[in-house]
């Protein structure tokens, strides 16, 4: 009887080891993002090395989950986003329209949104001033920025991909138009780095570092209908204030993954992990 006891113990026991190890296999992070390069973020597709990789898989890591990229089309990528088949974007700006699928949690790196245009622009402040220069807003399609040019009235040309180096050369080939684009401060940052030229002025750009929000928190943008997202009711939201990810109307469940995987992130923040992942890919490109 003793010997049976033991025989099931022990069967028992590697039944809860096996489905304890699928368990904790089992959790699969996707996160997706476009198909060209944010260098010093993520490579152009096919790969996906840069800071963005790292940064997230080493904090999948310490939730036990694990890290997979995914690389699509913009449009296509907000889609499986509302739809809840991808877990997050790795940064995202805040739009209200977005807001509906997505939900803003610092992932620990600073950004900040830049105009770039012409040498010959006056200095714009606001958005606003596009509209009083007569400025043509270069956007990507399915960029969050275009229910903004909508709002204010101001004319926007779409192409399929944006970066620093196309906008440069559309500039410079249209001396008769006067265009703007909004790039994130890393890119223009690491753009002589990555280009060899002394500064991004002598491509023919000027930046405007106050029209557009300036220097900021980084955010990724968890699918609301994630299997790994969960909310609740925000006591502290304020309905007579603007919404924003700091003012919104739930909270994420500090159960969830998602709020885990945000705790992760922080940690690793208030450690200065984040900041030499980031300072070893800007500098050393690994």
């Amino acid at each position: 009887m003793k010997q049976r006891q033991c025989w099931y113990s022990i069967v028992l026991f590697f039944i809860v080891l096996l489905f304890g190890t699928n368990t904790y296999s089992a959790c699969e992070l996707i996160m997706v993002y476009k198909e060209g390069a944010k260098e010093p973020l993520i490579e152009a597709k096919p790969s996906y090395a840069g800071v963005y990789y790292e940064l997230f898989g080493r904090a999948s890591q310490r939730i036990g989950c694990t890290l997979i990229v995914e690389r699509l089309p913009k449009k296509r990528l907000h889609q499986e986003l509302e739809l809840g088949n991808l877990d997050f974007y790795p940064g995202a700006s805040f739009s209200k329209k977005r807001a509906k699928y997505l939900y803003y949690i610092p992932n620990g790196l600073e950004t900040g949104e830049y105009g770039l245009t012409g040498n010959g622009v006056p200095e714009l402040t606001s958005y606003e001033d596009l509209k009083n220069h007569k400025i043509t807003w270069l956007l990507e399609i399915g960029s969050s920025k275009l229910e903004l040019a909508e709002e204010l009235g101001i004319p926007v040309l779409e192409r399929r991909h944006q970066d620093v180096d196309i906008v440069a050369k559309f500039i410079k080939r249209s001396p008769k138009v006067e265009y703007f684009y909004v790039a994130d401060r890393e890119l223009i940052d690491f753009f002589p780095r990555r280009t060899g030229v002394e500064s991004i002025e002598s491509v023919g750009l000027k930046v405007h570092k106050q029209c557009c929000g300036g220097d900021q928190p980084m955010h990724m943008g968890f699918s609301r209908f994630s299997k790994h997202f969960s909310e609740i009711r925000n006591p502290s939201y304020d309905a007579s204030k603007i919404i924003s990810p700091k003012n919104f109307p739930v909270i994420v469940d500090p159960m969830s993954v998602a709020a885990k995987l945000g705790g992760a992130l922080a940690a690793m923040d208030a450690e200065g992990i984040t900041k030499k992942i980031y300072a070893r890919w800007f500098f050393e490109g690994k």
